[in-house]
């Protein structure tokens, strides 16, 4: 990591990691009103990152990887704390769970093999959308079982978006 790396959207990818872990602290130990706080926060300093980055250019090779890794924690942490501590249909968390880490070891290949960082496709940014109104139904026991059907959809789709996209990133001829 160069100093010109560190960079506000970087450094606000970089909370969220920190809020990451925060957040499953807070919620595993029932203080659903500061892990609510918390996780606002941490979708907050997502979509904040994403503005400031393209409004400054000042996307990094380190945000690209950061931005998504960032998203990646904070939706593996919650959907196992979901699952152990507020009875989070067990299909539904080994779907999300399995799906992100999907997510995050094509991500590793595509980079590693065709030094491309992938961009969010616009169903995962709605599956991720989806989840999230979904962690506040559960935290608020806000007929979350209303969501558990939609969430399951957006993930299957999602995953079909990137995975349409990862064949296309490995179906380029390098130049």
């Amino acid at each position: 990591m160069q100093i010109k790396d560190l960079n506000i959207p970087n450094i606000l990818s970089l909370s969220r990691i920190a809020l990451s872990f925060i957040f499953a602290i807070l919620l595993f130990k029932f203080y659903e009103i500061w892990a609510a706080g918390v996780f606002l926060l941490a979708e907050l300093t997502d979509l904040i990152d994403g503005y400031l980055a393209r409004k400054f250019k000042q996307i990094t090779l380190l945000g690209k990887i950061l931005d998504p890794a960032a998203d990646r924690l904070l939706a593996l942490l919650t959907f196992l704390v979901l699952l152990f501590k507020y009875n989070l249909p067990f299909g539904l968390a080994i779907l999300a769970i399995s799906y992100h880490l999907v997510i995050i070891f094509g991500w590793i290949n595509v980079f590693q093999t065709k030094g491309v960082a992938l961009a969010h496709t616009f169903w995962g940014k709605l599956n991720s959308f989806l989840q999230a109104v979904m962690v506040f139904a559960v935290i608020f026991d806000f007929y979350p079982f209303v969501f558990f059907g939609l969430v399951t959809a957006s993930i299957v789709v999602a995953f079909c978006s990137y995975l349409i996209k990862f064949i296309k990133v490995y179906n380029q001829k390098l130049s």
